[in-house]
């Protein structure tokens, strides 16, 4: 995975293309960046959304959406 890359997020069946524009050892961060905390956040582990305003995030936490490579 690398900045620049392309991934899908999967949200209820409806797909959306993302550009990768940030990376840390736990987070794929797409159209966005850390900093700001901006764009779309995704674990690293297991392609689950995490989104603190809904509580979602990886296990034990629920997702509504998620990256396919």
């Amino acid at each position: 995975m690398q900045i620049g890359d392309k991934v899908i997020r999967n949200l209820a069946g409806l797909r959306m293309e993302l550009k990768v524009t940030d990376l840390t050892d736990t987070l794929i961060i797409c159209g966005g960046d850390r900093n700001e905390h901006s764009g779309w956040w995704f674990d690293r582990e297991t392609g689950a959304e995490i989104d603190e305003e809904l509580g979602w995030g990886p296990p034990p936490k629920s997702t509504g959406s998620f990256i396919i490579l």
